[in-house]
């Protein structure tokens, strides 16, 4: 299958990893989103070699994207895959907080 699965973290608490928010899969076009944030300045990629591509961006330009459903879209069936969202970590989410978004390449 061709597209993207995607990690969002939040801060790290203590010396451990940061809490996912949320986790979805989506098609080729899944980058759009993220990478329209960072063209735009509001986010920042870390990683360019797809394992993962890594990127920062502030929770206040990402968590909205996460209510829109914008994320979620990518090409053809990308509404039928699967996706996970911790709605309590979203809500007590700061918009401040940085997160990592983790897009990992399922060609």
């Amino acid at each position: 299958m061709l597209g993207w699965w995607f990690v969002v973290t939040g801060p790290a608490v203590g010396d451990g990893e940061g809490e996912v928010l949320a986790k979805w899969e989506t098609g080729l076009g899944g980058l759009d989103w993220i990478a329209a944030l960072a063209s735009a300045g509001r986010a920042e990629q870390l990683r360019f070699d797809g394992y993962p591509l890594r990127y920062t961006a502030r929770a206040g330009d990402v968590l909205p994207l996460l209510a829109d459903g914008s994320v979620f879209e990518g090409g053809p069936g990308a509404d039928h895959r699967p996706r996970e969202l911790d709605a309590g970590r979203i809500a007590a989410c700061p918009p401040d907080a940085l997160l990592t978004v983790d897009a990992w390449d399922q060609s």
